[in-house]
């Protein structure tokens, strides 16, 4: 179990952005911002291809000291030493998780209501991605569950004598937005196309982190 803050800034990966010819600089000048926490996600790429591409963001994110995350794949997480494996809601168990991962290693759990929070809670999710809060083009067909689930959370894990965990919000957050979301009760955010598809990705990082009330430096461990 990792014991330090949760990161307040997740860019989070589709295979849409995966393919774009500019993925590794964008990515770059991300980390160069001060961007935190980079989650690696992908439908599309094979094992080999999605090793390759996890080694080389392991050593951007290694360099510039963000945290890497691995989307499901609790093997690829141990064997690049990646610092977080986040699950989906009906993916791997999380005791599942832990039994591959190294102890260290973030383990989340990704929900869309509050009895799927209880139930990742009660089997020991070290946190949540909450969502999608707001419509999104990333996935057009998810509902938006708007910030009080974040509040709604909050509340029944405390009403079922849960100790709370830490929420980032996922699904159409904007800067504009990231203030919203914190007042609710999010620990960060976490988001696609807000950074990837930025006409400054460096500034976003830098207008989403003074929104949550971080320094970029302060980011970086």
């Amino acid at each position: 179990m990792r014991e330090d803050p949760l990161p307040a800034l997740v860019a989070a990966t589709d295979d849409r952005r995966l393919e774009r010819p500019d993925f590794a600089t964008t990515l770059e000048t991300m980390l160069e911002a001060g961007l935190p926490a980079v989650w690696l996600r992908s439908r599309a790429l094979d094992d080999r291809a999605f090793s390759e591409l996890i080694a080389e963001v392991r050593e951007r994110t290694d360099r510039r000291g963000a945290e890497l995350w691995i989307g499901d794949r609790a093997d690829l997480t141990r064997a690049f030493h990646a610092d977080g494996v986040q699950l989906p809601e009906c993916g791997l168990s999380i005791a599942g998780a832990r039994r591959v991962v190294d102890p260290t290693t973030r383990v989340g759990r990704s929900v869309h209501s509050a009895e799927a929070a209880i139930t990742a809670a009660r089997d020991g999710a070290d946190h949540l991605v909450v969502g999608a809060i707001y419509a999104t083009r990333s996935h057009p067909d998810a509902e938006p569950v708007g910030v009080e689930l974040l509040e709604e959370i909050q509340s029944t894990l405390e009403a079922e004598s849960l100790v709370p965990l830490p929420r980032l919000a996922v699904g159409g957050i904007t800067p504009n937005r990231a203030s919203e979301v914190a007042v609710a009760g999010a620990s960060g955010v976490v988001a696609i196309r807000a950074l990837w598809a930025a006409s400054d990705p460096g500034r976003a990082v830098r207008e989403f982190l003074a929104a949550i009330g971080q320094n970029p430096t302060e980011t970086l461990h």
